[in-house]
This record gives C-alpha cells, structure tokens and sequence, in this order.
C-alpha cells in the first residue's frame, strides 16, 4: 500500500522544489527605481522649469530587452543616482508613434538625452548593463 503513495510524494517534492527555485529568483528581480514620467509635453516643461536636460526612453510592453533593463539597469542605485540631473520620461512607442518616429527611428530601447528645446543632443541604444549605461551617460555628446 505504501508504495502506491510514493509517486504522490515524488511528484509533490518536485512541485515544492519549482516554487522554491521560483521563490528564490523572484527576490533576485529588484524593482524599477526611475520615477519615470510618461507625459512627454509635461516632462519638457518639466526639464526646462529645472533647467535639466530631459532624458527620453523609448520602450514597448512588447519589447524584451526593455524589460529586462527593469531589473537591471534601471533598478541599479548608480544609474537612479545619475539620472536624477534629468528629467526621465518613458515613452511608450506604440502609444506615441510621432515621437518614436522622430527620436527613436532606429528600434527599441533607445535613449536620447533632449536640450530644453527638444533638440536632441545624445542618443543610444540597446539593451545596456548598468556599467554600460553609465558609461554612455558620462560619455561626451556627439
């Protein structure tokens, strides 16, 4: 009788490992620490009120390098810590397709760092390590 239990068991351990693992590697993911703005007309004003330049990300829900850099680059301390001498706004290039057109013609994730007069001054891409991203931050525009 005993041994017709053991498959139970067996499956039951395996269950219990899954969520342990998953478990484990959910704390692994730190949160997105950019307090992004998502109103680009706002977030212009914004910039030019504080006299910083403005710091445009262009994403997608879609797109999965941009949201691994949710977990990485933009949940590092040193890139929250850089990117306060901006004005950080995300935008969503589906939702806003002019701008996309206009700044990001090249593909997601891209970033541009924007004078007080839109005029874009810098501009990046890819899927950037925090290392990386801060490196292009520093890096003199172009």
């Amino acid at each position: 009788m005993r041994t017709a239990y053991k498959p139970f068991w067996f499956i039951l351990a395996v269950l219990c490992a899954l969520i342990l693992i998953a478990g484990i590697s959910r704390m692994n993911d730190a949160p997105e620490r950019i307090p992004w703005r998502t109103d680009f007309t706002a977030a212009r004003h914004e910039a030019a009120s504080t006299n910083k330049p403005l710091f445009a990300y262009f994403t997608a829900p879609w797109c999965q390098p941009c949201q691994r850099l949710k977990h990485t680059t933009w949940a590092d301390a040193g890139v929250e810590q850089s990117l306060k001498a901006y004005v950080p706004v995300e935008i969503d290039i589906d939702t806003h397709q002019d701008l996309a057109a206009r700044y990001a013609p090249d593909g997601i994730p891209t970033f541009v760092v924007l004078d007080r007069d839109g005029v874009a001054i810098k501009s990046g891409g890819g899927p950037m390590s925090p290392e990386e991203f801060l490196a292009w931050l520093k890096a003199p525009s172009r």
